[in-house]
């Protein structure tokens, strides 16, 4: 019987602390550009308040609809609260190399589609509250 007591004492305990941290809450929306959609774009949500270093960012990334869902430290969704948001897109330099050709850099230059806009927090304009509950997010319509 004590054994007992004990595997259900250590089993409630090993799940307190598996659910500890911020009660996360599911966060969806959409990035357009000039009227499309952003297909693999980099969402981040920047908590307000917090220590800047320590707090853990949202983050999604847009499916071929533009449609993303937040998740925070591998768990979907994110904590209720205040955000500004930072998007990064970024996209494969054209190549001037021949079908069939190999690149022996085995590295790929990319460049943000943005132009840097959206990545820095001094520079977006973009804030969001996520609320408790569903949170479905009007569409972010960037130019």
């Amino acid at each position: 019987m004590r054994a007992l007591r004990f595997a259900v004492v250590a089993s409630i305990l090993v799940c307190t602390a598996c659910s500890s941290g911020p009660t996360l809450h599911p966060v969806k929306g959409k990035v357009l550009f000039k009227g499309k959609e952003v297909a693999g774009a980099t969402v981040t949500f920047h908590p307000k308040e917090g220590d800047p270093i320590k707090t853990p960012r949202s983050v999604g990334l847009t499916a071929e609809d533009g449609t993303f869902k937040l998740m925070t430290q591998k768990k979907a969704g994110a904590p209720a609260g205040d955000y500004m948001v930072t998007l990064i897109w970024t996209k494969e330099v054209p190549s001037n190399k021949k079908k069939g050709e190999i690149n022996m850099n085995m590295t790929v230059e990319t460049y943000d589609v943005f132009v840097g806009a959206y990545e820095d927090l001094r520079k977006s304009k973009i804030e969001v509250a996520v609320k408790a509950g569903e949170n479905n997010l009007e569409p972010f319509r960037l130019e």
